[in-house]
């Protein structure tokens, strides 16, 4: 039933990649104004983060002291120097790494990131896949634009939408707005979870994390 209601779901086409698929913050984006702050100002930095929606998986101390701050704007976070901005962090993320990873021209990184990664590896992991000459392919990625400057086309950079709720983005976050399922309907939670539905709380229906489509009154054929 997903797949008929919107067969172009990114969710749907490769479930696998779905929650990393890049996003591209434009400048229309709800961002507050910050003229007025010193952002190259650690301290500042942190300060931002105030009622930071993620702290469980990326906390506000290594994005500050990675150079970034905090946009007020869901967990959007922008560098005080190269102003490269990063959203949709994942619990493996490290600040620094993927600083140095989406933004290698970046001030800060190449005068203070990279002698820290020297000192103590680059933990980076496997979440951007590379082509030649040390290019991203930008496949895997959690992030989000090289600057919100210029054009994205001159760049080559492709856009792409992210999902429309991004904190349902795993199973076992799906899993747990389940709560109040009932047992006596047709299908359980962990079918409709590993199809990418999270449960809206109301009798059967459940919305996709990534399309936002919504689907209810579920028959026993229903797959």
């Amino acid at each position: 039933r997903h797949r008929s209601l919107n067969p172009e779901c990114p969710f749907v086409l490769n479930p696998r990649t779905s929650g990393n698929v890049p996003s591209i913050i434009t400048p229309t984006s709800p961002v507050p104004s910050s003229s007025s702050l010193d952002y190259k100002n650690e301290a500042v930095r942190l300060a931002s983060y105030e009622n930071w929606p993620i702290p469980e998986i990326v906390s506000p101390e290594d994005l500050a002291r990675a150079g970034f701050y905090s946009l007020k704007y869901e967990d959007n976070t922008k560098c005080a120097y190269c102003k490269g901005v990063v959203r949709a962090w994942e619990p493996d993320d490290i600040p620094d790494v993927e600083h140095k990873r989406h933004f290698p021209a970046c001030p800060f990184v190449l005068s203070t990131i990279n002698s820290r990664l020297d000192g103590s590896g680059d933990r980076g992991g496997g979440t951007t896949s590379r082509g030649c000459c040390n290019e991203p392919t930008f496949k895997n990625l959690n992030l989000v634009s090289s600057s919100m400057d210029g054009s994205l086309d001159e760049l080559g950079v492709q856009k792409h939408n992210g999902p429309k709720r991004p904190d349902h983005g795993t199973i076992e976050a799906r899993l747990r707005t389940f709560t109040s399922w009932s047992p006596h309907l047709i299908l359980g939670p962990e079918i409709l979870a590993q199809a990418g539905f999270y449960y809206e709380g109301m009798g059967d229906q459940v919305r996709c994390f990534h399309c936002d489509g919504g689907l209810r009154h579920w028959d026993p054929d229903d797959d």
